[in-house]
């Protein structure tokens, strides 16, 4: 009988340090995921590579209450402070970090990568911490028969493919890199879904459409952030039109630039296919996505939770427990894994520091009384729809 068990560890009011869950499906197989909290590694001097070394100091912390270790990381998501408005100046620092990623964690930590990645630049306003360059959210996975590598979580008779981020940067029948295709999004969108999703995961045996649970969606604004809405609208609709009646769970804002500085959309897909694992999704399409996808197998549902818009945290975490209840679980108390929070810039700072106060004490009174799930936050232009002030996504896992 399958059984789900999760421990979140070092709690504080509005997050855990790390939540761990310990999976028992109905063939008795035990996987064990390891989620941390976002970090950042501001304890050391304010400077990409220091940051770094201090940010994966902090994760092999978070790492260490699952017991295990950068090489079971299978997803990796890198959330950049945008350092200038100055395109020139953002592939300076993506180039400056991307050269001490993976050796820096070689060296501390002497694993080799396997996990894919997802990076971004977010907005001036950074994170909480108003110190940080950068904020990295991991995830790991150890199990019997359990693979990961490529793009992907390998379960001997079912496949959870997680590749990274892609935009339409690509080799061009000339050989020579592709990386714009002008200025309409919508053709960019499509490329992105057919060319670099849908072709090369049919090869793995993925119908792109069908078998989608999840997709995040990135739209690039600052050069332009009078069209900041156009875009994601037009983004949007795209994606509508691809994916039809098998809509995915998902969330679509507005992010500083992506790093294909010369593109304006980065996908993000989750499939899932293989004997036994299938997706019900809601029902109901809000915001262009179905509000939730679970992807069932074995006596065991992962619900992920479309991101949800608002100006009251706590009305969007009472959203997110219905989702959770309609899908089948208990709450999102209760068998919430990881809430992903956003906060939209104000005017200026003083206006998005507020904010972001506010949305942390609604935060916490949700979860006063009981230990809250893994969250990462940071500041965005926009969050899901023009009139959102904040918002927030989620996953959770029961028996079911």
């Amino acid at each position: 009988m399958a059984k789900v068990d999760i421990v979140r560890h070092n709690p504080g009011a509005v997050f855990c340090s790390t939540c761990e869950v310990v999976i028992t499906d109905d063939a008795h197989n035990i996987v064990r995921l390891v989620e941390p909290s976002g970090n950042v590694g501001t304890q050391y001097a304010k400077e990409l590579g220091s940051q770094w070394f201090g940010t994966i100091e902090n994760l092999n912390k978070g790492l260490a209450f699952g017991g295990l270790t950068w090489g079971d990381v299978y997803k990796t998501d890198v959330l950049w402070t945008t350092p200038s408005a100055d395109p020139d100046a953002c592939d300076v620092y993506k180039n400056d970090f991307n050269g001490v990623y993976g050796a820096m964690i070689q060296a501390v930590t002497g694993c080799s990568l396997s996990s894919n990645r997802m990076a971004r630049f977010t907005h001036a306003e950074g994170f909480p911490d108003p110190e940080a360059l950068f904020e990295v959210q991991i995830k790991a996975i150890e199990g019997h028969n359990v693979t990961i590598g490529g793009g992907k979580i390998d379960y001997g008779d079912w496949v959870d493919h997680q590749p990274s981020g892609a935009s339409v940067m690509h080799k061009g029948a000339d050989g020579n890199m592709v990386t714009t295709l002008g200025d309409d999004l919508a053709r960019e969108t499509e490329f992105i879904l057919v060319e670099q999703y849908e072709k090369k995961l049919a090869a793995q045996g993925v119908d792109f459409r069908t078998q989608t649970a999840w997709l995040e969606v990135l739209v690039a604004v600052d050069d332009d952030p009078d069209q900041t809405w156009t875009r994601v609208e037009t983004v949007r609709n795209a994606v509508a039109d691809y994916f039809g009646e098998s809509r995915p769970a998902g969330k679509i804002y507005p992010v500083s630039r992506i790093p294909n500085l010369d593109g304006y959309v980065e996908l993000e897909p989750r499939c899932v296919v293989g004997d036994g694992v299938t997706i019900d999704r809601s029902g109901e399409v809000v915001d262009g996505f179905s509000t939730w996808t679970a992807i069932r197998r074995s006596g065991v549902s992962e619900v992920i939770v479309s991101g949800v818009g608002g100006d009251n945290g706590a009305v969007i975490l009472d959203t997110i427990d219905g989702y959770v209840r309609e899908a089948g679980g208990v709450g999102l108390k209760e068998d919430g894994v990881f809430n992903n929070a956003y906060v939209v810039a104000g005017a200026d700072s003083e206006v998005s520091r507020e904010r972001l106060t506010s949305f942390n004490g609604l935060f916490s009174g949700y979860y006063e009384g009981v230990v809250p799930a893994g969250r990462t936050a940071q500041f965005v232009p926009g969050f899901m729809r023009e009139d959102c002030i904040c918002g927030i996504s989620n996953r959770s896992i029961f028996v079911g």
